[in-house]
């Protein structure tokens, strides 16, 4: 009856055994608890933390270790006025977004996929615009073929079109878009040669990457679309002074450097380590150990493929603990060579090349719009990777978190990337007290993925073997699947979806 009452109120099944424990037990170590209760030692942390977060246990250090004990029983009724206080504000929020659209993201593969984006465009009504940056769609002539048919549709449609071409675009390409109805279209005022391509009107955003088997990804988000259009307006209206060379370079974000005062930060949309140029590396070594002497707070959306080497580079740094150096993996998209920096009402693009080029934008609302976007990515507590390096370095971030526990491994990827799993056990055996738990079935057993001195393996499944793998590791569960040509992970850091997958593998781990 207790139990039921307790989980009524909000409790999880794990929070609701360690907050009885304490009644029982008294004050004590965590150690007492998880002998008590029989449940894995980062359940029962987990459960610490969250109900001293409620206010409905303490903890004190003693002699440099933690003890717990329950509150008076009186506070679950202080978490109730506080559950109510927290759904008032939650509910007046609520209206004011009741309006918003809600966001719908997406990735097309090829031509036909830029021909499905593009074409939900046309669903807008008349007297909307659509707004283009970049030529790098149009590079085929069964394109140059649908863009005939969808400015046709367009124009019948009344809605607006206006463009903007790199310098390497021909004028007759230029000529025929601005004799269409409702278009206009003009070069973008500096010479550079795009590695993307955006496309927006309204409340939804394209953004293309070209090559022989383009990506396009979608976003239906009408604050997020605004704020590519500004960025458009400006460009359109403006002239704008472009800086390049590694001088450039270096004084660009030293100035940054200079105005920010310890402890306050600035973001990076889409880093790389930097790797197209050593002076280039070089340069952010130098910047960063500078940065972390001073204090100052970095917050970056990294491409995976850059994001074992960026970590190293802050630790090597001085920044070990990533106290005031945030990274998080930019999922979304595939790495282009080029960053934007945002920082105190100012806004910066960094084009890698052989020689890097700086574009400066010093508008508040530029920035805010970036901004937005910037938050709006960093918050996101799911995303998707895709290939076999997402896996090995998925895989090389599990190890630094000193365990990895998997329902349903089979050691696919041992047998069929070796090359990749290389890096992967190089750094397992380099972990001092690493461990790996694998629930699976019989036919694994044998499997170098059972046979490491840190692997331990129980044998629980029968039947068909399922395409999905579940990693749990840190604060992070992941999902691999292998259905397809290539392996897919979808990644989350939500905490119930972690919090039940974990209860999940421990129940099927005590299986005798």
């Amino acid at each position: 009856m207790l139990e039921t009452q307790l989980g009524k109120l909000g409790l999880s099944k794990n929070e609701i055994k360690v907050y009885l424990a304490l009644f029982e037990l008294g004050k004590c170590k965590a150690k007492k608890i998880i002998d008590h209760t029989g449940l894995h030692r980062n359940l029962v942390y987990t459960a610490l933390e969250e109900l001293v977060s409620r206010g409905l246990a303490s903890k004190v250090e003693k002699q440099n270790v933690l003890h717990f004990e329950a509150n008076n029983p009186k506070a679950l009724l202080e978490l109730i006025n506080l559950q109510k206080s927290i759904a008032e504000d939650a509910i007046e929020e609520l209206k004011k977004k009741q309006n918003d659209q809600p966001k719908e993201i997406a990735v097309y593969e090829g031509e036909d996929g830029i021909k499905r984006s593009r074409s939900k465009t046309l669903s807008y009504p008349a007297g909307e615009t659509l707004y283009v940056i970049g030529s790098k769609a149009s590079s085929t002539p069964e394109m140059e073929t649908y863009w005939r048919k969808f400015h046709r549709e367009r124009e019948k449609k009344k809605i607006n079109f206006k463009m903007m071409y790199e310098h390497g675009v021909s004028p007759a390409d230029m000529a025929w878009r601005n004799q269409l109805e409702l278009s206009e279209a003009k070069y973008l005022p500096f010479q550079i040669d795009l590695p993307v391509w955006f496309a927006f009107i309204s409340d939804y955003l394209e953004i293309g990457i070209p090559g022989s088997d383009p990506l396009t990804f979608s976003m239906r988000n009408k604050q997020v679309a605004g704020a590519f259009q500004k960025f458009f307006d400006f460009f359109w209206n403006q002239q704008v002074v472009v800086e390049s060379g590694l001088d450039a370079l270096e004084k660009t974000i030293y100035d940054m450097l200079n105005e920010l005062n310890p402890g306050e930060e600035y973001c990076v949309l889409g880093a790389s380590a930097g790797d197209q140029h050593k002076e280039i590396q070089k340069m952010y070594d130098k910047f960063h150990t500078a940065r972390i002497k001073k204090g100052v707070i970095t917050k970056m959306l990294v491409y995976h493929q850059s994001y074992e080497k960026i970590k190293k580079r802050f630790s090597a740094c001085g920044d070990s603990g990533f106290k005031i150096s945030k990274l998080r993996t930019f999922a979304s998209a595939p790495p282009i060579p080029m960053q934007i920096n945002i920082f105190k009402n100012k806004t910066f693009f960094i084009i890698y090349s052989e020689t890097p080029t700086i574009l400066r934008f010093d508008r508040k609302e530029i920035c805010d719009s970036f901004q937005s976007y910037f938050d709006e990515m960093w918050s996101q507590e799911s995303y998707v990777l895709q290939g076999p390096e997402a896996v090995r370095d998925i895989w090389m971030e599990a190890i630094e978190t000193g365990e990895l526990r998997w329902i349903g491994a089979r050691g696919y990827f041992i047998d069929t990337y070796p090359k990749l799993y290389e890096e992967i056990e190089k750094k397992a055996r380099q972990t001092p007290g690493f461990k790996w738990k694998n629930i699976t079935d019989p036919g694994v057993r044998g499997h170098k993925i059972t046979k490491y001195p840190w692997a331990e393996t129980k044998f629980v499944f029968s039947g068909p073997k399922s395409p999905n793998v579940v990693w749990l590791f840190g604060d992070k569960m992941a999902i691999s699947s292998w259905a397809g040509k290539e392996p897919t992970l979808f990644v989350s850091t939500n905490k119930q979806l972690i919090q039940t997958y974990s209860e999940y593998f421990e129940e099927l781990w005590g299986v005798k």
